[in-house]
């Protein structure tokens, strides 16, 4: 198995929510917990779980470069979810709220959320029906999108 760099992906959502949440927290902080030492108890699992989601992600489909996908991947982490990676960020974007302790990232995330939901995942779908057809529809009928 290579590991490919270039199939983590990135959710640009996700990276701007996560970068104007801490900005606002600077200039403005906002805490959801008097003390710090319970976001760090469990924000740091949460990022630790999420992370390893990515790495097993990654390397269940080491044999393939992401943007160019050569056959529908059902299995590790795709076996039960069709967006693994997405469902990382979003753990990991979670505990990161824990962690810093901040308001802003609960306020701005379901943003991210949903423009991955209702217009990232949806276009990727769009394309995979387009290249595997029947394939990609019945892995689609019998894995769910998130979990």
């Amino acid at each position: 198995m290579k590991w490919r760099w270039r199939n983590i992906p990135v959710p640009e959502p996700h990276v701007i929510v996560l970068v104007l949440a801490i900005t606002l927290h600077l200039l403005v902080p906002l805490r959801l917990f008097p003390s710090q030492w319970f976001g760090h108890v469990s924000g740091w699992p949460i990022v630790i779980v999420g992370v390893a989601l990515v790495i097993w992600a990654v390397r269940t489909i080491s044999d393939m470069d992401i943007s160019k996908p050569t056959r529908i991947v059902s299995s590790g982490p795709y076996a039960f979810s069709r967006n693994p990676m997405y469902l990382a960020w979003t753990l990991i974007n979670f505990g990161i709220v824990l962690i810093l302790n901040t308001v802003w990232l609960v306020i701005l995330l379901p943003a991210a959320l949903l423009f991955t939901h209702f217009l990232t995942i949806p276009r990727e779908e769009r394309h995979l029906e387009e290249h595997f057809g029947e394939d990609y529809s019945g892995y689609k009928a019998r894995t769910h999108r998130w979990l």
